[in-house]
C-alpha cells in the first residue's frame, strides 16, 4: 500500500482501488449507547433534585411551656423512629410543646395532635411517623403536627396533666389542648384531627373516626371522606359539644373550624401496640389526603411505600 493507504499493482505499480478512508472510531451503536447513558443521566439528576431539592421548609415552633423529656418514658422511646428529626423534636420537650411545621402557612392547613392523654401512645407515635415521611418533602400547602400536646403526662405515662384531663379544658385558656384550639384558629386551619385510643370494652371501643354535623358540616365531611380511604367506622354526633363538652374536636367545630376525633382500638393504653400504630398512621394519611395535603398520584407516596387500607400505592 501506499501512503494513501490505496493498494498498487505489484506489476505495474498503478492502484487497484479507491484509497480506503479511515473509519470513524465511534459506530452508530456506541452513539446510541452514549444517548440512552445521557437521558438516565439526565432522568436520576432529576429525581434527585425531587427527593433532595424540591421539598416544603420546616420548622420546629413551640406551642407552649408544657415540657417534661418524653424519652423517659422507655415505652414511647423504644418505639420512635430513629432519626435526626426525631432526636431534634424530642430534645425540644425538656423545654416545650414542639409543632413540627411544613410548608410556609399557605392553604390548604391541617393541624394533627396526638398525646392529649399521655397514657395513649400509640397516636404519639404515629404522629412521629408520619412527621419523619413528611420530612424532606414537598407537600401542599402546610401541615402542622403536635406528636406530644402534654410532654408532662406522657413521660409519666398517665392520662392527666397534673390531675386534668385535657380533652375536658379545651376551652379553657391556659390549657394545652387550648392552645392546639388557638393554633389551629390562627393558622386558618381547614381540617383538623385530635388522634386518640381506645380500649376494647370501653367507650366507644372500636376503631373509629368521630365527628360532628352542627354548626361545623365540615366535621361530618372530613370524618366520611376520611372512611372512604381509612375503611373505618364514622361516629357521628348531631351538634358539637354535647356528649364531650370542652373535647379539642368539639370546641373547633363550635368555633367554625372542621374538626375530628380519629381513634383506634388498642387492649391497653399505656403500651405502643405496633398494628395500631399502623391504623392511626393511615387515619393521619387519610386526613392529609382528604384535605389535598398530599396527593394520592404523588411519586412521594409511592417512594415512602406509604399507603393506607382504602387506597393501595
Amino acid at each position: 500500500m501506499n501512503e494513501n493507504n490505496a493498494r498498487n499493482c505489484r506489476f505495474c505499480g498503478n492502484p487497484l482501488m479507491t484509497p480506503i478512508k479511515n473509519k470513524s472510531s465511534v459506530s452508530p451503536l456506541k452513539v446510541i449507547s452514549l444517548i440512552l447513558i445521557a437521558c438516565i443521566i439526565a432522568v436520576g439528576a432529576g429525581l434527585v433534585y425531587v427527593v433532595y431539592f424540591d421539598n416544603s421548609p420546616v420548622e420546629i415552633m413551640e406551642l407552649n411551656a408544657n415540657s417534661a423529656n418524653v424519652l423517659s418514658n422507655s415505652e414511647l422511646a423504644s418505639n420512635i423512629p430513629n432519626s435526626n428529626i426525631s432526636q431534634n423534636i424530642c430534645a425540644y420537650t425538656n423545654n416545650c410543646t414542639p409543632v413540627y411545621r411544613i410548608g410556609t402557612g399557605e392553604a390548604p392547613v391541617t393541624v394533627i395532635s396526638a398525646g392529649v392523654h399521655g397514657d395513649q401512645l400509640v397516636p404519639s407515635v404515629a404522629a412521629m411517623k408520619l412527621i419523619n415521611y413528611l420530612d424532606g418533602r414537598k407537600i401542599n400547602g402546610t401541615v402542622y403536627v403536635i406528636p406530644f400536646t402534654s410532654p408532662k403526662a406522657i413521660s409519666q405515662n398517665t392520662k392527666l396533666t397534673d390531675g386534668v384531663n385535657l380533652n375536658t379544658v379545651a376551652d379553657k385558656s391556659g390549657t394545652a389542648s387550648n392552645d392546639v384550639v388557638k393554633l389551629a384558629i390562627s393558622s386558618n386551619a381547614s381540617a383538623v384531627g385530635d388522634f386518640h385510643e381506645t380500649e376494647i370494652g370501653k367507650n366507644p371501643g372500636k376503631t373509629t373516626i368521630m365527628c360532628s354535623q352542627v354548626p361545623t358540616y365540615g366535621s361530618f365531611k372530613l370524618a366520611e371522606d376520611m372512611s372512604m380511604l381509612s375503611l373505618d367506622t364514622t361516629m357521628t354526633y348531631y351538634v358539637a359539644g354535647v356528649a364531650y363538652d370542652g373535647a379539642v374536636e368539639d370546641v373547633l367545630n363550635l368555633n367554625g373550624t372542621a374538626s375530628v376525633t380519629p381513634l383506634v382500638v388498642v387492649s391497653s393504653h399505656g403500651k405502643v401496640h405496633s398494628s395500631a400504630v399502623d391504623e392511626s398512621y393511615d387515619q393521619m394519611l387519610a386526613l392529609l389526603l382528604v384535605n389535598h395535603n398530599l396527593n394520592p398520584d404523588d411519586s412521594y407516596m409511592k417512594l415512602a411505600n406509604a399507603d393506607i387500607d382504602g387506597f393501595n400505592f
